[in-house]
């Protein structure tokens, strides 16, 4: 059995008066959280919350989560972060089936959306409690659960993903062998901590000994500031994020040695422009199945493979297979991968479960292939492939090329039912001006097949993404049953 002291009061006495955490509120050094997260354990177990209880939370982002994560941790409760831009009706079913044993809101106010069998609290009701006898640094197991975070459910019920200890370990250190440490590390943190990527840069910071930086929401001008305030060396951003960042007149400080680039895909022309801004932007691939992410590309590789997401971080294993065999190099199918970051599988959910784990591999649902020396490209999600009279397309590919013309500033590619070819191409473009059809077919053709080019356009304002940027297809497919077409080629 492996066990590991407890990471943040392991912290507190080697790093103690380095700075740990800063938010709006304040800033705390190791010892102070350690003290704090000490206090906050201590009232947890004097409420009844034990090892392996299930903790639901629905707190916004600030120093308070901070404390309970590490709490929770501390006394080996498994956390179960709520997203909070989803609705009662949304996290009814989530309750439901992680039924834990406390639900914690910010205040008495919020209960509203409580069913009233459910045992609940708030950080308010905490602070007033008693207290009970503070705990100490204890081994924690690495094989326990540790977390259920819920996928975002882009289709279908969303499910909770099983997440050990020791994955959180793993994560922390495959990230550290791909792109080292630094003694005065800062992480500018602007990502939900409802979602995987988010919660692993809290328990990356107190493994490393590294500063976070939290801030409720992403805001691009305040961003740049707390980059040369703070002296900020690392960061996780998603595609929009860098556009906001680019929009700004300031290059990056000279202090910013790498930006993580995950939850959807981005253009290779937008990561080429943030390096010319000073911005190392370099692409990851990862899930929550996978404790965030598996797969990074080098800083220095950026300049001639921004197209692929890089080599996988130690120890993880990547693999492609097409009609159930080992792909060649350079030969598309589905992205398998294997490692100790992976979770143990879902939740209550024997069937998704095995659908999705085999052997001691994760079928990622992923498309992409591996290149001649291990590189990895992914191209799509295998339930986004749109089938035309048969032929896959790469929604994606089609959305790069769309990207280069004028006026285009953001689009989506997707299927919709044709009864001539079971589905047609369609897209959804956000753009200030009405789009020359005749251009619009010339240029497409000279670069997709024509089975390719979408058929079908819809002028939107906005193109609908979640929390994690990733784009949400299937509501923009119910969308298209009522929006009026903007240009159709025959």
């Amino acid at each position: 059995m492996v066990s590991s002291s407890d990471w943040l009061h392991h912290q507190a006495q080697v790093k103690g008066e380095y700075p740990a955490l800063v938010t709006p509120e304040g800033r705390w050094t190791f010892r102070e959280l350690d003290a704090d997260v000490a206090h906050l354990a201590g009232i947890l177990s004097r409420f009844g919350i034990k090892r392996q209880d299930r903790v639901a939370y629905r707190l916004p982002a600030n120093a308070d989560q901070v404390r309970l994560v590490h709490a929770l941790t501390r006394i080996g409760a498994v956390l179960v972060p709520l997203n909070t831009r989803l609705s009662p009706r949304e996290l009814a079913p989530i309750i439901d089936n992680a039924d834990p044993a406390l639900i914690l809101e910010a205040s008495d106010d919020h209960f509203a959306w409580i069913h009233p069998m459910r045992r609940v609290a708030s950080m308010d009701s905490l602070r007033q409690g008693p207290v009970g006898e503070p705990v100490a640094d204890q081994s924690l197991n690495f094989e326990d659960l540790h977390a259920l975070v819920y996928t975002s459910g882009t289709t279908g019920t969303p499910k909770g993903v099983e997440l050990s200890l020791g994955a959180q370990w793993w994560s922390a250190v495959g990230f550290a062998l791909n792109a080292g440490l630094l003694p005065d590390d800062v992480w500018l943190h602007m990502m939900p901590l409802f979602h995987v990527g988010g919660l692993t840069i809290l328990f990356r910071s107190v493994i490393h000994g590294s500063a976070v930086v939290l801030e409720p929401r992403f805001d691009a001008a305040r961003a740049r500031h707390l980059m040369d305030t703070e002296s900020v060396t690392l960061m996780s951003v998603v595609p929009t994020m860098v556009h906001r960042l680019l929009e700004l007149p300031d290059e990056a400080p000279p202090t910013l040695r790498l930006a993580l680039l995950g939850g959807a895909p981005a253009a290779p022309v937008l990561i080429q422009a943030a390096h010319e801004r000073g911005y190392p932007v370099v692409p990851t691939y990862g899930m929550t199945e996978t404790c965030s992410q598996i797969v990074t590309l080098s800083r220095d590789e950026v300049a001639h493979r921004t197209s692929t997401s890089g080599h996988p971080n130690l120890p993880t294993r990547v693999r492609i297979v097409h009609d159930d065999r080992e792909a060649e190099p350079g030969q598309t199918g589905e992205i398998w991968v294997q490692g100790p970051t992976l979770a143990r599988g879902y939740w209550r959910n024997p069937d998704a479960t095995r659908a999705a784990f085999e052997d001691g591999w994760l079928r990622t649902g992923d498309v992409g292939f591996l290149s001649q020396d291990g590189y990895l490209t992914v191209t799509d999600r295998l339930k986004d492939l749109i089938i035309r009279g048969g032929e896959n397309i790469s929604p994606s590919d089609v959305e790069a090329e769309l990207l280069r013309v004028p006026g285009v500033q953001d689009c989506a590619v997707f299927g919709v039912e044709s009864a001539e070819w079971g589905q047609e191409v369609a897209a959804a473009v956000v753009a200030e001006d009405v789009l020359d059809q005749e251009s619009l077919r010339n240029l497409l053709s000279k670069r997709l097949a024509s089975y390719k080019i979408p058929s079908i356009y819809y002028r939107v304002a906005q193109i609908p993404r979640n929390a994690s940027g990733k784009v949400l297809r299937t509501e923009l497919q119910q969308q298209a049953r009522t929006l009026t077409k903007w240009v159709e080629l025959s």
